[in-house]
């Protein structure tokens, strides 16, 4: 799977490119529909109404087509974030949901106790050190 994500990494890479390339031309042909990362957020929104539409029983084809969608368009939005410096990395978005769920999922395993405000605390401590992190890369000249 992990061979299969890449090369879609690869393939939004490419896609994306291509729009860049002709937004730089002399007679973009497609100006008035590339509008960047508004583009595909209002994308991402509307193929989850999709997917939504596709909930039911027996129709996984349809409903795992409808899911693909949701991931090209967010890998996509992900590769315009990072080309335009928004986000550093791409891969980092996903290093971050690892870290930020299996902290949490190991809080659930280890706390016999694991309560509401356990998965409260995790969080605390995560928003935590993202501000930390923030804080270093914006503000350490200050």
């Amino acid at each position: 799977m992990h061979h299969t994500l890449t090369k879609l990494i690869d393939l939004a890479d490419d896609w994306i490119t291509q729009y860049e390339e002709d937004a730089k031309s002399k007679s973009p042909k497609y100006a008035d529909f590339y509008k960047w990362w508004e583009t595909y957020f209002n994308w991402v929104i509307a193929e989850l109404q999709e997917v939504k539409d596709e909930v039911k029983p027996d129709n996984r084809v349809y409903l795992e087509d409808e899911l693909w969608d949701v991931i090209w368009t967010y890998l996509c939005l992900l590769k315009i974030f990072e080309k335009k410096w928004y986000i550093k990395d791409l891969k980092k978005v996903f290093e971050r949901s690892y870290k930020k769920l299996s902290e949490r999922i190991s809080a659930r395993r280890e706390d016999q106790e694991y309560t509401y405000s356990t998965w409260q605390n995790v969080k605390k401590k995560q928003k935590k050190e993202l501000l930390d992190e923030h804080n270093s890369i914006y503000w350490n000249d200050i």
